[in-house]
Order: structure tokens, then sequence, then C-alpha cells
């Protein structure tokens, strides 16, 4: 068989069910068999970038492998972003390129991106945990299982070069699948696991709070985590990437810490009287941490759960390292035996938590939610469309100001069904997000919550989600500005803020010359009867909501941490 349909039905034995591409020559030889093979599904994007952010969702949403299609040169580049933020947020997703035939490399052909043009091999090692480029047709069954080993494993983007003449060559080479046990392997190392185990079972180290990150929905560990929790009383907090890895309904949960987090959170995490925190499945980056804040560091011992050692020591030297996939480490911390002082310290974590909630609120302007403000307040809109939605219905959330809302407004009830790209933060990434999301999980109600800005880099995505007939409601948080620059440049002036406006788009008229439908909100009270229609209709429904952008941010821990770090003078 050809090269091209060797590569298809590989990647459907692997269990890959969409392709999702932004056509163009260089990739013409996919598509018969991308159109003719049982089992596939072939998701046409807008644009290259849309494609890489819709297999992201869809690896995310199905635990699996992501794949997207797009010709080298221009489009390449325009994954570039994409793909990137794919690799921070440590998603499994394998993107092909095209490339001009190896007769044509360095010959100044047209779109010639080999390593005698552009190179784009070189432009994705960047961003990328492998770029190989398959020179003949005899490679192809290495790399590409070689692509799908790394990808799976490390949890990280991949991408492959193919050139013309090698997808029309000759193969008859059989595909083996790269096995699960390979990917989902329970590694965990035993003696320091006997350490951790010995540190939370010493009787002076009673205070402990747990700090979850999304190495445990990716190590297949929510169940465990809640186990180990209730079992002990041990407090959670999550990292924003990590929000909802335990109900935010559940008595032990204390919500978001860091960027968007919970007044419950940062007063525990940053409370003198914590002696361990239990890190497991976080980087500990910047908006993980409350920018770095050695307030969280805990008076006993930081322990750190990753798989990946080179995070473990990276940000906090003094770390206590476990290296496991946090969610075999959950299962062995909710089944150990003989931790007496462990057991008899839950009524002092009662006790600790129950300080905390009587402290206050769990989120900071809790009184928001019921503002009747027109233009309308964020918190309220947020805090409207949460209890219009369905709890086992998927969030994605796209960067900017609603972000911050949504962090701190929106409750997540089931685990697995809250999506951002949190760590590089790229603007307009939810739609195609979604799509790709809602590929992978059709029985699941689909929503984004983005802005206008984010509107105007991918909203042009909507046409993917019309075509396809994807029910998915859209709700843009419209303030007629980047919201987030606004908050800084009303501090310098008005010449400033006016770079900011958006003005003059409907944003419904535009839904619907897309295909979708869609309706404008104005009011609060309007919200529940709006999300009833759009949670009706069988495609996409974009929502567009009128909302006051003087309203700040509720981060305002984080303002105030951002104030004491260095390059902040």
């Amino acid at each position: 068989m050809k090269i091209s349909q060797y590569i298809v039905e590989a990647l459907r034995d692997q269990g890959v069910g969409h392709f999702f591409i932004d056509l163009g020559g260089l990739n013409d030889a996919f598509m018969q068999p991308m159109t003719e093979t049982e089992g596939i599904t072939t998701v046409v994007a807008a644009f290259e970038g849309g494609a890489a952010y819709m297999a992201d969702g869809y690896a995310r949403a199905s635990h699996g492998l992501g794949v997207c299609f797009g010709i080298g040169g221009p489009g390449v580049l325009n994954m570039v972003t994409a793909l990137a933020s794919a690799g921070l947020d440590r998603s499994s997703l394998l993107a092909i390129s095209g490339e001009v035939a190896r007769s044509w490399e360095g010959m100044g052909g047209f779109q010639d991106a080999s390593a005698g043009g552009v190179d784009d091999i070189e432009v994705l090692e960047r961003v990328t945990g492998l770029s190989m480029s398959c020179s003949s047709s005899a490679v192809v069954p290495h790399h590409l299982r070689n692509a799908i080993t790394h990808a799976t494993t490390q949890r990280s983007p991949v991408h492959l070069s193919i050139p013309v003449d090698v997808q029309r060559a000759e193969t008859d080479h059989d595909w083996v699948p790269v096995p699960e046990s390979l990917h989902s392997a329970r590694i965990i190392d035993e003696h320091a696991l006997a350490n951790v185990v010995s540190l939370l079972d010493e009787p002076d180290n009673q205070n402990i709070v747990i700090l979850a990150g999304p190495g445990v929905l990716h190590s297949n560990g929510v169940d465990a985590l809640r186990r180990f929790a209730e079992r002990f009383d041990i407090p959670v907090a999550t990292t924003l990437s990590g929000k909802g890895l335990l109900s935010d309904d559940h008595p032990l949960s204390l919500g978001v810490f860091g960027y968007g987090g919970s007044r419950w959170a940062i007063d525990s995490i940053l409370s003198d009287d914590v002696d361990i925190l239990l890190v497991l499945g976080s980087n500990l980056s910047q908006r993980d941490t409350m920018q770095w804040d050695p307030g969280m560091l805990p008076s006993k011992a930081l322990i750190h759960v990753d798989a990946d050692p080179l995070l473990i020591g990276r940000t906090w030297a003094g770390e206590v390292p476990l290296v496991s996939h946090p969610g075999e480490a959950l299962e062995h911390l909710a089944e150990m035996k003989d931790v007496t002082a462990l057991e008899a310290g839950a009524g002092a974590r009662r006790d600790f938590l129950e300080s905390i909630k009587a402290a206050g609120p769990r989120n900071y302007e809790p009184q928001d939610t019921t503002s009747d403000a027109i233009p309308m307040h964020p918190a309220r809109v947020i805090h409207e469309l949460r209890e219009s939605y369905p709890d086992e219905g998927v969030l994605c959330v796209d960067s900017g100001a609603h972000r911050a809302w949504c962090a701190e407004y929106w409750s997540i009830r089931r685990p697995d069904t809250h999506y951002s790209l949190t760590n590089f933060g790229p603007m307009g990434g939810a739609i195609p997000l979604a799509i790709g999301a809602k590929f992978a999980r059709p029985d699941r109600p689909m929503m984004v919550v983005t802005g206008d800005g984010c509107m105007l880099m991918h909203g042009m995505e909507i046409h993917t989600a019309a075509r396809e007939k994807l029910p998915m409601v859209i709700a843009v948080m419209n303030n007629h500005s980047y919201g987030n620059i606004y908050y800084r440049a009303s501090k310098v002036g008005p010449e400033a803020i006016s770079l900011t406006d958006i003005p003059g788009i409907d944003w419904v008229t535009f839904a619907k010359s897309m295909g979708a439908e869609g309706e404008r909100v104005d009011h609060p009270d309007q919200i529940p009867d709006a999300m009833s229609r759009a949670l009706a209709h069988d495609g996409p429904y974009l929502l567009d909501l009128h909302v006051d952008k003087t309203y700040p941010t509720p981060v305002g821990p984080w303002r105030e941490r951002i104030k004491h770090w260095e390059d902040n003078d």
C-alpha cells in the first residue's frame, strides 16, 4: 500500500478516530485514505493553527493521541503557537506536514520548507518533543512509531515531515500498535515512597494540605485522589489547570490556588500552620505558585510527586522528591497501612479546614454574582451560565479576563470537564479546542467561554463547528475591548485606552454568517432562557453577552504578590 494509506491505517489502529487538517497541495496524497478508510473521520479546519488546537482538545478529552495535518512552510508556521501551548500543557499530539519532493529540496521550489529551505524540522524542534523528516519510505514505520511513543509516554507534541514523493511510495510493512502498557506504565520509586509515608506519619507533621495539578488527571489518579483525601481528611487545593480534580462542592475542596485562586485555597496554602504541602502533578509554574511566593513553603516539608524528575526541585530546591506517576503514588497512599499518626491527625486537619472556612467565604467578592448592573457584571454572567449548564458538561475557557472570572466563579462539579490553555495562554484557542473535545466526547454538552478579542483571532472556526453540525454553546464575554490590557492601559491615559477598543462588531451576525445561530444578551435575567435555547440547538449557538470592562478581575492576591517580584520595580 502507499505510505499515505499506511499512516492513516496505522493511526486508526492506534486508536485515533479523527484527523484535523487544513488542506493544501503538499498533503493531497492523504485525501483518499482520509476519506475512504473505515473508522476515520476527517475534519477540515479554517486555519492550520485551528487544526492543531482541535487535535489538542481531542487529545485532552479522549486521553489519547490527537493528530493534525498541514502543509510544510506556511502551514507548519501557522501551527507553532498551538503546538507550543500543547507542549506546555503536556498534551499528546502528532503534527504531520507534507513537504516538497526530495528532488526539489534547496532548489527554490514553491513552499520548500525542507532543510534546504525554511527548515520545518528546525522550527518545530523548539516547540515539540520530537521533530523528524521521513527521508524515505523505509524509515516511515520506525519514525511513526518513535513519534507516537514519544508523544504518548512524554505527553508532548511531536512532528513528522513527509515529502510528497514519500507519501506516494509503496510499503509492505505491517503496523504493530504501540501497547497501552508502554504509555500508561505505572512507575513509582518505592524507596522515595517509603520516605514520603514516613514523613506523612510523623506525629508533628499532621497539618497536611494537598495541591493537585493536571498530572493527576493524566495518570488516571482522580478517583485515588478523592479516596486518599477522604480517608485521611486532607484538604485539597488544585492549580488552575487542575481545576475540578476534586469536585468544587466536595467538603474537602479548597478550590484553585494561584492565579484566579479562591480565598480558601490561598489562605490555606499560605498559612503558617501548614506542616506538609503535598504537591501532585504540578510543574509549580508562576501561576501555580502565586508568582513563586515563598509563603507557600510549609514548616516541615514540601513533597513533590511527578513523573518528570526535571520538574522536581526546579522551583524550590528543598522539595522532597517522589518520581512517580501521581495516580500510581495516590493508589499507594490511599491504601497505606499502619499509619496511626496520620489517621489520628484527621481531627486536627478538620479543625484547620473549619477555621479557614469560618474566616470568610470561599470566593472573593461573592456579592458580585448577584449584581443587576447594566452592562452586566462578569461575575454575575459566569454565575448564571454555570447555573444554567449541566454538571456533566465540558467547559473550554479562552485566554483573557474571562479566564479569571471563570476560575473564581465557575464551580466544577465533575472531574475532567474543564479545559484551558493555561500555561502558554494563547488567545482564541478555546473554540477549536472545544471542537476537538466535542468529537472525542460527543455525549457531553460542550461550552466555550471566550472574549471579543479572542474571537478576532480564531472565531472563524465557528464555521468548522457549523459545517460539522456540532452542538456547542459559545459564550462571548463582549466588553468591546481587550479587557486585561484595558486594565493596564487605564493607568496610562485615554490614548492608551483607545488602543484596547474593539468597536463595531455584531457577533450574532458574524456567527450566522458562519452557519451558526445566536442571540444578544444585555441583562443577566435573560441568561437562563438564552442558555436553554443554546443547549437545545443542534449546532453551534453564540451568546453575545455585553459586559462591563471596568470591573477588575478577581485576582487581588495575585496582583498584590506581583508588586513584590523583582522585575516589577
